[in-house]
C-alpha cells in the first residue's frame, strides 16, 4: 500500500501536493518541471538524477533520511531554487533543503509551549561604517519581566551563512522555547549576528573580513544588545558560541577577552584561526600566529575564566583531525573543558543537538 506524507508546513498557493512523499517506507522527492530535459540534485558533493515518471513530474529517491539536508536543484544543468521546497541561507546565497521527521528525538519542533520572540535589529556600526542587522530570540517571559535582567548568549553561524541561518535552519527559537517549558534550562536571550562582516575597499568593492567580527561585537553590538535590552552587562551574564567559522571567532574573541564572558561553546569548532592566509580569505591576511592561544599558557587562571568551556563535532565531520589536534593541545597545556561527539558530519544535525546540549549547561546558578 502507498501512503504520501507532507513533511512542508504550508501547501503552495497552487494547490500541488508537497514534494516529499513516503512510499513503502522510503522517502522521494517529487517536482513538477514541464519541458524539463533533465532534473538532478547536488547533496553532499554527488548529483542524483531524477527520473521521469508521468508528464513533467520527476522523482527521486532520497539518498538521506537525517533531518537536515541541503540540496541544489539542477534543471536542464542550470542551478534552481525551489518554491516548493523550504530556504534558507548557506554558501554565501539562498538556499533549498529538506527536512525530514527526525530520528533523534523532537527536541526541535514547534511543540504546545510558551514561545519567545524573534527580532530583527538594525544598528549602525563603527566598525564597517554600515548599517548591520541581527536577530535577538527573547525567551517567552521576556516582555512580562522588564525588571529582570536576563543573560545574553551571542551565538555565531559558519562561513558563508548569515545571522538567519541559527532560526532557519539551527531551528534554535524552538529549542530554546522547548527546554524553557521542560526547566532544562535557565531562560536568556540569544543575540545572532552576521560573522560574514564586509569591509569595503578603495575600489568601492565589498569584501569580507572575518577577523572584523570580533570587534564589531565589542565595540558596536554589545552595547547596543545590552542598552537596549535587559540583558547581560556582566561577565557573569553573558556567553559565547559559534559553529565552524563562528567557532574561530568565539575562540579568538573569548580568550582575547575573558573578562567578557563565562560561557564558551565550539561547534564542529575550532581554537586555531585556518581562515587566515587560506583560500577562504578573501582579504589577504597573512596566516594566522594564532596570538591569542597564548592564554592556554596559564592554565590555572583559564581554568578559572569560564564555568563552561564545551567543545562538540560530529564523529563523521571532514575536520575531525583538527578537533583531534585541538584535543591535543588542551591535553598538553593543562586546560579543562567539557568535550561531546555527535553521531554526523558538519551540519545543523550536528549543530542543533550542540546547542540543545549547550543551552541546558550554561546560566545555571
Amino acid at each position: 500500500m502507498n501512503t504520501a506524507l507532507c513533511f512542508n508546513d504550508v501547501i503552495p498557493y497552487d494547490g500541488r501536493p508537497n514534494p516529499v512523499v513516503m512510499r513503502d517506507g522510503k522517502y522521494f522527492l517529487r517536482l513538477l518541471e514541464k519541458d524539463a530535459g533533465s532534473v538532478q540534485m547536488l547533496f553532499a558533493e554527488q548529483l542524483y538524477d531524477f527520473k521521469e515518471t508521468e508528464d513533467g513530474i520527476w522523482e527521486l529517491e532520497l539518498p538521506f533520511t537525517t533531518a537536515f539536508n541541503c540540496v541544489q536543484i539542477r534543471v536542464d544543468g542550470r542551478d534552481t531554487l525551489s518554491a516548493l521546497l523550504p530556504i534558507s541561507y548557506g554558501y554565501s546565497r539562498p538556499y533549498n533543503y529538506v527536512e525530514l521527521p527526525a530520528k533523534d528525538g523532537d527536541f526541535y519542533a514547534l511543540k504546545d509551549v510558551p514561545h519567545g520572540s524573534v527580532r530583527r535589529e538594525y544598528f549602525f556600526s563603527g566598525v564597517t561604517g554600515e548599517w548591520e542587522s541581527c536577530l535577538v530570540y527573547t525567551p517567552a517571559e521576556y516582555d512580562v519581566n522588564p525588571g529582570k535582567t536576563y543573560p545574553v548568549l551571542y551565538l555565531q553561524h559558519g562561513h558563508g551563512e548569515n545571522e538567519v541561518g541559527w532560526t532557519y535552519s539551527g531551528k534554535v527559537n524552538f529549542i530554546m522555547d522547548n527546554l524553557i517549558a521542560e526547566r532544562k534550562a535557565t531562560p536568556f536571550v540569544i543575540v545572532m549576528n552576521n560573522g560574514m562582516v564586509q569591509k569595503k575597499t578603495l575600489d568601492g568593492e565589498h569584501i569580507v573580513d572575518h577577523l572584523l567580527f570580533e570587534s564589531m561585537l565589542l565595540e558596536d553590538v554589545i552595547p547596543f544588545i545590552e542598552s537596549r535590552y535587559h540583558a547581560g552587562g556582566s561577565k557573569e551574564k553573558r556567553g559565547m558560541a559559534g559553529l565552524s567559522m563562528g567557532s574561530m571567532q568565539t575562540s579568538m574573541t573569548v580568550m582575547r577577552h575573558p573578562e567578557m564572558f563565562s560561557e564558551v561553546g565550539i561547534f564542529s569548532g575550532f581554537l586555531r584561526d585556518w581562515i587566515s592566509g587560506s583560500e577562504l580569505d578573501m582579504s589577504c591576511h597573512e596566516p594566522s600566529s594564532d596570538d591569542h592561544l597564548a592564554v592556554f599558557d596559564n592554565a590555572a587562571a583559564f581554568n578559572g575564566y569560564f564555568r563552561n568551556f564545551f567543545r562538540a563535532m560530529g564523529d563523521e565531520d571532514p575536520f575531525f583531525d583538527h578537533f583531534l589536534s585541538d584535543d591535543r593541545l588542551c591535553s598538553e597545556k593543562g586546560i579543562h573543558f567539557q568535550r561531546k561527539v555527535y553521531k554526523g558530519t558538519h551540519d545543523w544535525n550536528v549543530w542543533r543537538m550542540c546547542i540543545n546540549d549547550f543551552a541546558q549547561m550554561i546560566f545555571k546558578k
